[in-house]
């Protein structure tokens, strides 16, 4: 191989590896926050009060059925969770709580929110 050609070669794999590192990398931000939270949920017109842990990419959900433990994922603005047949998604908001809409299947069935406590 050619010296430019090599030097070109280089290069070219070098760029393709930082653009690979750098778009694939998750955001440092982006999880949900570790610590307990107090968990308010409206769905189809009820709404549930109850107290949920972060450890790690799990949440605890410490509710009326019972404790459950549901894996999160996270994404660029907070992350989602899949509990009780629903889809949960949760976007930083100021203050260190958690936001978002309730979906089963494709449809909007609700809203819920983590807001940080002490207990």
């Amino acid at each position: 191989m050619r010296p430019f050609t090599r030097i070109v070669a280089a290069g070219a794999l070098s760029a393709a590896t930082v653009v690979g590192t750098t778009s694939l990398a998750p955001d440092a931000d982006a999880r949900v926050s570790e610590g307990r939270y107090r968990a308010v949920t409206s769905v189809f017109g009820m709404t549930f009060r109850t107290y949920v842990a972060v450890n790690g990419h799990t949440l605890y959900d410490f509710g009326p059925l019972g404790a459950q433990r549901s894996r999160i994922v996270s994404t660029r603005t907070g992350g989602f969770y899949d509990a009780y047949g629903q889809r949960r998604v949760l976007n930083r908001r100021p203050g260190g709580g958690f936001s978002g809409p309730v979906f089963v299947g494709p449809v909007v069935v609700g809203h819920s929110e983590l807001r940080p406590t002490s207990h």
